[in-house]
C-alpha cells in the first residue's frame, strides 16, 4: 500500500503531496500503464464512489510523446496563474488554469483536436460534445482535426440554459440519439460541468450513452469520485501534478 502522504507520477516515483489533501493519493497501475489509479483506501463518499476500476483515471496520451511535451509547455506559458480565484465548483484556489488560453491558440486548438481524435479512434467513439463555454473550443477543434484526419466526428455543445430567442436550442450542432459520445471539457475540479452537459444532453437525446468523459487538465479535486457516480469514466491528458505551480 502506498502510504497516504505520498502521490505516484506516472513516471513511478514518489512525491510529496502538495495539494494538502490528506489520502489523496494516485498511482500508476501495474496491470495498465494508460491509467492513473486515486489509491486512497479511507474513500467515504456515497457507496464509496463507485469500484476502484471506475475510479482510475486514464491517460489520453503518454507522457513520452511529443506532442504531450509542447503540450505542457504551452499550457505552462499561457494557461497556469497563480494568485486568488474562485473556480466555477465555487472552491478558492491559488491556481488556476485559464485554458481557453491554450485551446485557442493555433498550435494548442491542433495539437488537442489531433490528440482526442486518435483517443475517439481507439474507443470507436464518433460523437463528442461538452459545456459551453469552456468546451466549446476544444469541440471545434476536434471536429476540424477529425476531418483532417479523415475521421468525422459528430460534435456538439449544450448551453447551459436555452436561448430566449430564434431557435431557442438547448444543444448546437450535431447529434445522433443514441450516439456514443465523449464528453470533453478543459479542466475538471469536480466534474460539475461534465455532469450539468449530460444532463442537458439527455432532455432532448435521452438514448445517448454518456460513459466516457475527456478533460485537458485533471485538478485531482474529486471530478473522478463524482463522475464515477453517475457512471462517467474519466480520462486525462494531464494532471495538476504534472504541472510546477509556485
Amino acid at each position: 500500500m502506498f502510504p497516504q502522504s505520498a502521490l505516484a507520477l506516472p513516471s513511478g516515483g514518489l512525491e510529496r503531496n502538495s495539494s494538502g489533501r490528506s489520502g489523496d493519493v494516485w498511482r500508476v497501475s501495474p496491470e495498465r500503464p494508460d491509467v492513473y489509479i486515486s489509491g486512497n483506501p479511507k474513500m467515504t463518499s456515497p457507496a464509496k464512489a463507485a469500484t476502484q476500476a471506475a475510479l482510475d483515471v486514464e491517460r489520453v496520451i503518454d507522457k513520452s510523446d511529443p506532442r504531450w511535451v509542447r503540450l505542457r509547455e504551452i499550457i505552462q506559458k499561457y494557461s497556469l496563474q497563480t494568485g486568488d480565484f474562485i473556480l466555477a465548483s465555487g472552491r478558492h484556489s491559488k491556481f488556476l488554469f485559464q485554458l481557453r488560453q491554450t485551446t485557442m491558440l493555433p498550435e494548442g486548438s491542433r495539437l488537442l483536436g489531433e490528440i482526442i481524435v486518435e483517443y475517439m479512434d481507439r474507443k470507436g467513439v464518433n460523437c463528442v460534445g461538452g459545456l459551453a463555454v469552456g468546451a466549446v473550443p476544444l469541440v471545434s477543434a476536434v471536429s476540424t482535426m477529425s476531418s483532417v484526419k479523415n475521421s468525422p466526428k459528430e460534435a456538439f455543445f449544450v448551453r447551459k440554459e436555452a436561448k430566449t430567442h430564434g431557435g431557442k436550442e438547448l444543444i448546437n450542432g450535431f447529434v445522433t440519439d443514441g450516439a456514443q459520445v465523449l464528453m470533453i471539457d478543459d479542466v475538471a475540479t469536480t466534474g460539475g460541468s461534465v455532469i450539468k452537459a449530460i444532463e442537458g444532453l439527455k432532455t432532448e437525446f435521452p438514448n445517448c450513452r454518456t460513459d466516457l468523459a475527456l478533460v485537458i487538465v485533471d485538478r485531482q479535486e474529486g471530478a473522478a469520485e463524482n463522475l464515477a457516480q453517475h457512471g462517467v469514466k474519466l480520462a486525462a491528458i494531464f494532471q495538476k501534478e504534472g504541472f510546477e505551480i509556485g
